[in-house]
C-alpha cells in the first residue's frame, strides 16, 4: 500500500501509484529494531529489490529526501525480474538502465516495462583534487570480485551477460556520464546504447513531466550505439572536402603527381641517377612555391655545404657558388627562414638514432617550427635496430606504420629516399618499382606517393632523366600512373 502522502508526491512527478505498486514499491515506517516495515500511512517511501518475486533488498526514501538501503540486503538491479523476460533475452526488446528508481517507473509508465534502475546510483564525477575522472573504455583495471559498487552486475551476470541490447539512460550530468561510462565499459560497449534527452531535462522522469509519455518513447527510439573505435557509419564523419594538392614546381611532372599534406611519399633509384639531388629541389620548389617550412633529415651527405648549397642552388636557380654575392644572402635568408636540419651527432656514441630518436625531433621540428614537409635521406643510412623476434620486413612495416602516423596526425608531407635492393642492380630504371626497394614490399604497399628517378641511357654521360611514378593513392586527385622527362643540367646541378 502507498500512502495518501506518497500519492501526492507521485502524482507531483507525473506517476501514479498503480504503476508504483506494479513494481512492488510500498509506503513504510520504522519498527522498534529500526527496521522498515510496510505502513499504508507510513512517511518512508521504499523501492524493494526484487529477486524471483522476493524482496532481498531495498532503498528507502524518508523524509526531507533521506536515503539508505536495507541492512544486510542484497545489490541488485531495482526491477531485477525483468532481467529474465523472453523480449529482453532474444534482443527484440532492449533493456534499459535508469540512474534513479523514479526514472525507471516514469519509463514503465509510459508503456516500456523493460526498465531496470541501479541500486546506488551514480558515483562522484571528480577526484580529490577536484579533476574528472577519466574512465577507460576497456575493463582491464577491473577487478570483478572486488568491484563493490558494481556488485548489481555481478549478482545476476549469468543473466545480463546474456542480453543483446542495452540502453543506458544515466542522468545528464557529470556524475551520470560517469556512471554511463562506468556500466558501458562493464557491459561491453558493442551491446550499448545512449539517449539524449531534451534540452533542459537531465532524466527520463523531468521528460515525461516536461513534455509527456511520447517525448518517453522518442529518446528511446532514437538511442545511439556507443562509439566503438574503427567502427563508423557514413554520418559519423564531419564534411571534408577533398585532398589539397600542391604543385612540384615542374608542370610537366605536375601531370603525374602533386604531393598533399598527410601523404606519405617514396622516392627510389639506382645510386647516381639524381633521386637525393632531384628530392631536395622538390622540397626547395615546396618552400618557395607554398610558403612550406620544411625539415631535412639527413644521414648520408654533410649538412653543410652539400646539402645547404643544394637546396639554396634550387632557390637561386643556379649552383649556388655561382650566384652573385647579393644572391646568395638572399638564398641563405630563404633556407633559414624556411628549413630546419635533423642531423645525428656522429659524436655521440650514447644516443641510438634510430626511428624513435628520428620522430621525436620531426615532433619537435612540427612544434616549434610549423614544419610541413620532413624528409628523410635516404631510409638505409638511419641506425635501423629491429627486434629481436621480428625479421628485417617487419621491422621496415613497423617503421613505415610510425612514419605514416606521424604523417596523418600532424597533417605533414612526409618524404622518404630509399636505395634499391642489390638483386635489382640489373634493372633498369623504367622496370624499377617500389616491390624492388630496400628489402620490403611494404613500401610499395603503404606508400601514399611513390616515384622512382632514373637516367634515360647512361647515367654517366646522359641527363636526360625520367620521373616514373609507380603509386599515387588518391587518383585522379593527387595524380596518376605514367612517368615525365627532365632534364639534368649538370652545371647547375638543377632539373628543368
Amino acid at each position: 500500500m502507498i500512502s495518501e502522502m506518497h500519492k501526492r508526491w507521485l502524482e507531483g512527478r507525473g506517476l501514479t501509484e498503480i504503476i508504483a505498486e506494479h513494481m512492488g514499491c510500498y509506503s513504510g515506517k520504522r519498527d522498534q529494531d529500526g527496521s522498515v516495515i510496510q505502513d499504508e500511512n507510513g512517511d518512508i517511501f521504499v523501492f524493494p529489490f526484487i529477486r524471483h518475486g522476493v524482496e532481498v533488498g531495498a532503498k528507502y526514501r524518508g523524509p526531507q529526501k533521506t536515503f539508505w538501503q536495507k541492512k544486510s540486503g542484497e545489490k541488485r538491479f531495482f526491477n531485477a525480474d525483468v532481467l529474465e523476460d523472453p523480449m529482453v533475452q532474444s534482443g527484440d526488446a532492449a533493456l534499459i538502465i535508469t540512474e534513479g528508481e523514479i526514472d525507471a517507473i516514469s519509463v514503465a509508465a509510459c508503456g516500456v516495462p523493460f526498465v531496470v534502475s541501479v541500486p546506488d546510483g551514480a558515483p562522484p564525477p571528480r577526484d580529490s583534487t577536484g579533476k574528472l575522472i577519466r574512465v577507460p573504455q576497456g575493463c582491464d583495471d577491473i577487478e570483478f570480485g572486488s568491484d563493490t559498487k558494481y556488485s548489481f552486475l555481478a549478482n545476476d551476470w549469468e543473466i545480463i551477460s546474456k542480453i543483446p541490447r542495452i540502453i543506458i539512460a544515466a542522468d545528464n550530468d557529470e556524475a551520470g556520464q560517469r556512471l554511463s561510462e562506468e556500466l558501458a565499459r562493464r557491459l561491453d560497449r558493442v551491446r550499448c546504447s545512449f539517449v539524449v534527452y531534451p534540452t533542459g531535462c537531465k532524466d527520463f522522469n523531468e521528460v515525461l513531466v516536461q513534455h509527456g509519455p511520447q517525448a518517453v518513447l522518442d529518446c528511446i527510439a532514437s538511442a545511439k550505439p556507443y562509439p566503438i573505435d574503427g567502427l563508423y557509419k557514413e554520418e559519423d564523419f564531419p564534411p571534408t572536402d577533398p585532398i589539397k594538392t600542391y604543385s612540384t614546381g615542374w608542370a610537366l611532372v605536375d601531370g603525374y603527381i602533386k604531393p598533399h599534406l598527410g601523404a606519405f611519399m617514396v622516392v627510389g633509384g639506382f645510386p647516381g641517377h639524381g633521386k637525393s639531388t632531384w628530392t631536395m629541389q622538390l622540397v626547395a620548389n615546396l618552400a618557395k612555391l607554398h610558403k612550406w617550412p620544411i625539415a631535412v633529415a639527413s644521414f648520408e651527405m654533410q649538412i653543410a655545404p652539400y646539402v645547404t648549397h643544394a637546396i639554396m642552388g634550387a632557390a637561386m636557380g643556379c649552383k649556388f657558388t655561382h650566384g652573385s654575392v647579393a644572391l646568395q644572402e638572399k638564398a641563405k635568408a630563404f633556407i633559414n627562414k624556411y628549413f630546419t636540419f635533423i642531423a645525428p651527432n656522429r659524436s655521440d656514441l650514447d644516443t641510438e638514432h634510430d626511428i624513435d630518436w628520428l620522430i621525436d625531433k620531426m615532433q619537435t621540428a612540427v612544434i616549434r617550427e610549423g614544419v610541413k614537409c620532413v624528409l628523410i635521406d635516404p631510409w638505409n643510412e638511419i641506425e635501423h635496430r629491429k627486434r629481436s623476434d621480428e625479421s628485417h620486413t617487419e621491422y621496415i612495416g613497423r617503421a613505415i606504420k610510425k612514419l605514416k602516423s606521424f604523417a596523418m596526425q600532424y597533417n605533414v608531407l612526409v618524404i622518404v629516399v630509399v636505395h634499391p635492393t642489390k638483386a635489382s642492380s640489373q634493372m633498369d630504371s623504367e622496370e624499377l618499382g617500389l616491390y624492388n626497394l630496400a628489402d620490403s614490399s611494404h613500401w610499395a604497399n603503404k606508400a601514399d606517393l611513390g616515384v622512382i628517378i632514373g637516367r634515360i641511357g647512361d647515367p654517366e654521360y646522359d641527363t636526360t632523366t625520367g620521373i616514373y611514378v609507380k603509386k599515387i593513392r588518391y587518383q585522379p586527385d593527387a595524380g596518376k600512373i605514367g612517368y615525365a622527362v627532365l632534364e639534368f643540367n649538370t652545371e647547375s646541378r638543377l632539373f628543368s
